[in-house]
């Protein structure tokens, strides 16, 4: 099966005889549809709905990537295989060597170390120095909040950084009321976007996902409200208090 598709990625990049949108992809520009894709397979994941062909969508572009360097001459798509392969060995020797049970920290510790030996963290005074640069913003806030932790710099439980998400709200209206500047309110909301983050990780939320959910929700319940109206521009015409009483009553159902 491998082989096959194998010889199916050949096919599409041939440059005789492939398709000429396939042969003309780079890195650079297939990164968007990598990107793309994985968002895809997140929503599948969570509706659980078509997640078979999403994970093929992913592979399709983990062979087209691998082409692209077999047709550099540095490695094809079997170097993956076994590197990750031999990977997944020598950071698990729990598993596959010692047959040890180990607890979630003794887990932690074990895979900073293993990880520190290939050299995937760099020995820095900056301990965040190994939070990736390309993670999205929410996504690297929870990594920082994860390595505080590590260093016992962190709240005990999630009081903490509700409180600290209130403080923050009164300080943005701080911002916005006393000093109207944009660059102090930007300030503000950044504090407070990342407090936000540290509560959902004391609660054991992503908040990449809950906010998405928040997204959906709030697509849903506009098209219903939309749907009370005969057509858009009496939707747009209508007063905010009738918007609001509409709205009120979609959230009820």
């Amino acid at each position: 099966m491998k082989r096959h598709l194998e010889r199916l990625i050949d096919k599409i990049r041939d440059k005789d005889d492939g398709c000429s949108w396939n042969i003309k992809q780079t890195h650079n520009t297939l990164l968007p549809y990598l990107i793309e894709e994985t968002y895809e397979l997140v929503d599948a994941i969570k509706n659980n709905d078509n997640i078979k062909e999403e994970l093929g969508d992913i592979l399709l572009q983990i062979l087209l990537h691998s082409k692209i360097e077999e047709e550099k001459g540095n490695f094809n798509i079997n170097d993956v295989i076994d590197n990750l392969s031999k990977k997944i060995i020598r950071r698990h020797p729990h598993v596959f060597e010692s047959k040890k049970k180990l607890t979630d920290q003794q887990l932690n510790d074990q895979w900073d170390a293993i990880k520190a030996k290939e050299g995937k963290i760099k020995q820095s005074s900056d301990p965040f120095s190994i939070i990736n640069k390309s993670l999205p913003p929410i996504l690297k806030a929870i990594e920082i909040g994860n390595i505080s932790n590590k260093y016992k710099f962190d709240w005990d439980n999630y009081k903490g950084p509700l409180n600290k998400v209130v403080e923050e709200i009164n300080e943005v209206k701080e911002a916005k009321e006393k000093t109207n500047n944009k660059n102090k309110i930007e300030e503000e909301i950044g504090d407070l976007m990342f407090s936000i983050v540290n509560l959902a990780r004391h609660l054991d939320i992503n908040p990449d996902l809950a906010l998405e959910q928040a997204n959906n929700k709030f697509i849903n319940r506009f098209n219903l409200m939309l749907q009370e109206f005969k057509n858009k521009q009496l939707f747009i015409k209508s007063s905010k208090k009738i918007k609001e009483k509409t709205w009120k009553k979609i959230k009820k159902l």
